[in-house]
C-alpha cells in the first residue's frame, strides 16, 4: 500500500519530526494522527477554537474582522486553488476522504496550507448552510479591493452593482460577469455582502476569476470620468434600448437595487440611460437576468464589428 493511499501528504517540515499513530493534543477534543506517513488533526467537538473561529467567520462582522470566508464544496476550493487565493485552513469529514477521487484534492491542499482538519460530521453541519453538506469546507483569506487599486488588462468593460440585495442576484451577475470577460466587478454602497455563502454559490467559482473591487458613487463617476470610460445605467423609464446604443468603446454597466433601480446620482451623471424591451406581458425582467442580456449584447456588438 502506498503513503498517498489514505490521508494527507504532509510537509517536509512536518515529515522531519516523527508523529505516533495517535496522539492526544493539549486540547483533549484534538487529536493528531500519522496514518502511513500522513498527518493531520481529527476535531470532535465544536468548542475547539479552530472551529468558534470558522463558527465567527460566518457572520458578517467577523468575515471582515478575520479578512476572510468560508467556501463549501470539492469544486469551489479547487478553483480557490487553481485561482491562487489564500487558504487558510481546510475541514473535511472521515467520508469525504474515503472518496477515491477527493484525494487528490485532499494532498493538494496539504501542500498549501498546514492546517488541516478532519471533523466529526455534526461539525460541517455548523459549518455550512446547505442541507446536505459536501464534506469539506476551507477558510479562504481576502483583502478589500479599492478601485484606485485595480490593475487594467485592457478589456475595459465594467460591471457596477449599485445596492442589490439578493445574495443570488448579486452571485449570478458576478458569473455572468465573468463569462462575459469583464474587467471587473464594481460593488457600491448598500449592496449584499459578497461572501455570504449563498452569493459564493451562485457565482459557481467566479468569485476567484474576476477582480471584485469596492467604491462609493462620488469615487466610481471620479474613476471614470479620469479614464474616459462611459457611465451607462439600466432604467425602465430610459427612452433608449440597449439594442439601439454603440457599447463598442470603454464603459462601466449599471445595474440597480431590484425594487427601485440605480439611485438618482448615477442616473444624473449617466453618458446613457437604457433600457431592454419587453415584448409580452411582462412587467419587468429579474435584474441578473437583465446583466446577462446587457453584458452578452457588449460581446456581441464587439465580436461583429
Amino acid at each position: 500500500m502506498k503513503a498517498g493511499d489514505f490521508g494527507l501528504y504532509v510537509s517536509e517540515v512536518t515529515r522531519s519530526a516523527p508523529v505516533p499513530a495517535f496522539a492526544r493534543l493539549a486540547d483533549k477534543d484534538s487529536y493528531l494522527l500519522n496514518l502511513y506517513d500522513m498527518v493531520y488533526t481529527r476535531i470532535t467537538s465544536v468548542s475547539n477554537q479552530n472551529i468558534r473561529q470558522a463558527l465567527e467567520i460566518k457572520t458578517r462582522r467577523s468575515r471582515y474582522k478575520h479578512s476572510a470566508f468560508l467556501i463549501e464544496g470539492p469544486h469551489l476550493i479547487e478553483m480557490a486553488l487553481a485561482s491562487g487565493a489564500g487558504i487558510k485552513k481546510v475541514f473535511f469529514t472521515s467520508a469525504f476522504q474515503t472518496i477515491m477521487e477527493t484525494r487528490g484534492l485532499l494532498r493538494n491542499l496539504a501542500k498549501k496550507t498546514g492546517e488541516i482538519f478532519e471533523i466529526a460530521d455534526h461539525i460541517i453541519g455548523r459549518l455550512t448552510d446547505t442541507e446536505t453538506p459536501r464534506g469539506i469546507v476551507a477558510v479562504v483569506s481576502y483583502q478589500p479591493l479599492p478601485i484606485e487599486k485595480l490593475h487594467l488588462g485592457g478589456r475595459d468593460v465594467f460591471t457596477v452593482i449599485d445596492g442589490i440585495q439578493d445574495p443570488g442576484n448579486l452571485g449570478t451577475i458576478i458569473r455572468t460577469a465573468d463569462a462575459a470577460g469583464a474587467e471587473a466587478v464594481v460593488i457600491l454602497p448598500g449592496t449584499s455582502d459578497v461572501f455570504t455563502p449563498k452569493a459564493i454559490r451562485s457565482t459557481a467559482g467566479s468569485i476567484f476569476n474576476i477582480p471584485i473591487v469596492y467604491t462609493d458613487t462620488a469615487g466610481l463617476i471620479s474613476w471614470l470620468g479620469d479614464r474616459k470610460i462611459k457611465l451607462l445605467v439600466t432604467a425602465v423609464d430610459a427612452e433608449k434600448s440597449i439594442y439601439e446604443a454603440d457599447l463598442k468603446g470603454p464603459l462601466a454597466m449599471v445595474f440597480g437595487n431590484e425594487a427601485h433601480g440605480a439611485c438618482a446620482t448615477l442616473k444624473k451623471a449617466a453618458d446613457l440611460l437604457l433600457n431592454i424591451p419587453i415584448y409580452g406581458k411582462a412587467e419587468s425582467l429579474n435584474v441578473a437576468a437583465s446583466a446577462a442580456i446587457c453584458l452578452y449584447e457588449v460581446v456581441r456588438q464587439r465580436k461583429s464589428g
